[in-house]
């Protein structure tokens, strides 16, 4: 994504004393005078119009202020001494900075009108390019930024996933123990079954949908969409821009304005017609014996032949009852004669999952 700083806003703070608001860039009350308290955040106030002072602008750059250790005056980032007192400012505290205040969604789609110069600002802009007035709430949304990728939501917390987790483990562990837990059974042939078949299949029209760079050559879309299909850095022809503000707290009573905008990618996605094989038919062969064979079969023009499927069934007397086993193994399926005896393997569930002779 594009991250760059547009400017710079002035921040206000409240007098515990009074409750006035106070300009950021301000040390003490404009209705009591007294002075800031250190810990007395700067909050992001109505007015968000850019800093056009360059003196302002360069103190706006220098960082996070110090409050004196004797008097408790605030004093900027590159002061030696104190205004107030005159200490020295090596034990100073410096206030804290980087602090996000806001992170304002940005509408995308049409262009945006300022409401202070009427200059008409490309869509998902947040600060007029004539002006530097805030754009916030200058037009109707019509689609707001969603959050980037990795960006965890505020409500939700990694440790919340803990509980969930845990049972799921649990479940599986569970699981796991009555599935592959088994016993031993002696066991006798008392009858076999086998299947084979395979599948016929044709050609058949079939209607797909894919990207209209993706339609294979030779077929036609129809019915194509507008569809969002990525997101990039770069602008792309009829990529929509979307873009959110975020005011980084710089510690000094005033805030950088960092405009974060990546780009929607849109394009046409078709349906089109294809030819595909499909099952149309089936080949069964099957029997009771030992002696296992694929069918004949016969195919005609357009058709070929398709997956082949096998599986051998084997009843076992045991003391537990009839118990089945079921294979596509047709080496180890020959081998079940009737009358002849098997170690078998049960799980928890009753089925056979392995034999032996």
């Amino acid at each position: 994504m594009t991250r760059k700083t547009v400017g710079y806003v002035e921040l206000e703070w409240s007098c515990p004393n009074c409750n006035n608001k106070n300009p950021g860039t301000l040390k003490s009350c404009g209705t009591c005078g007294s002075p800031q308290p250190a810990n007395v955040e700067f909050e992001l106030g109505q007015k968000r119009d850019l800093i056009d002072d360059a003196q302002k602008v360069s103190a706006a750059k220098k960082g996070a202020d110090l409050h004196c250790p004797y008097c408790n005056t605030r004093n900027t980032a590159d002061a030696q001494v104190c205004i107030q007192c005159g200490g020295e400012l090596k034990e100073g505290v410096r206030r804290e900075s980087g602090k996000v205040l806001m992170g304002e969604p940005v509408a995308v789609g049409a262009e945006i009108k300022c409401p202070g110069c009427a200059t008409v600002n490309p869509a998902g802009s947040g600060i007029c390019q004539a002006c530097g007035a805030s754009l916030r709430g200058a037009n109707p949304p019509t689609q707001t930024v969603t959050p980037a990728p990795g960006a965890k939501s505020a409500s939700l917390r990694p440790w919340m996933a803990l509980p969930v987790v845990a049972i799921l483990a649990l479940c599986c562990l569970v699981v796991g123990f009555l599935f592959f837990r088994t016993t031993s059974l002696s066991g006798t042939v008392q009858s076999t079954r086998w299947q084979r078949i395979i599948d016929i299949e044709a050609q058949r029209e079939v209607t797909k949908e894919t990207w209209r760079d993706r339609v294979p050559a030779g077929s036609e879309a129809f019915s194509c969409y507008e569809k969002y299909r990525n997101r990039q850095d770069d602008p792309a022809p009829g990529a929509k821009e979307v873009c959110s503000t975020e005011y980084v707290d710089q510690g000094n009573g005033s805030a950088q304005v960092v405009e974060t905008c990546y780009y929607e990618v849109y394009a046409d996605y078709c349906k089109y017609k294809a030819l595909e094989w499909q099952k149309t038919d089936q080949a069964v062969a099957q029997g009771a014996d030992l002696q296992p064979y694929w069918p004949q079969v016969n195919l005609v023009s357009g058709q070929r032949e398709g997956k082949r499927i096998e599986e051998y069934s084997v009843d076992f007397d045991t003391r537990d009852g009839i118990k089945q086993f079921i294979t596509t193994d047709a080496a180890l399926f020959v081998q079940f004669q009737p009358g002849s005896q098997w170690a078998l393997s049960v799980n928890t569930f009753g089925s056979v999952v392995d034999v032996s002779p």
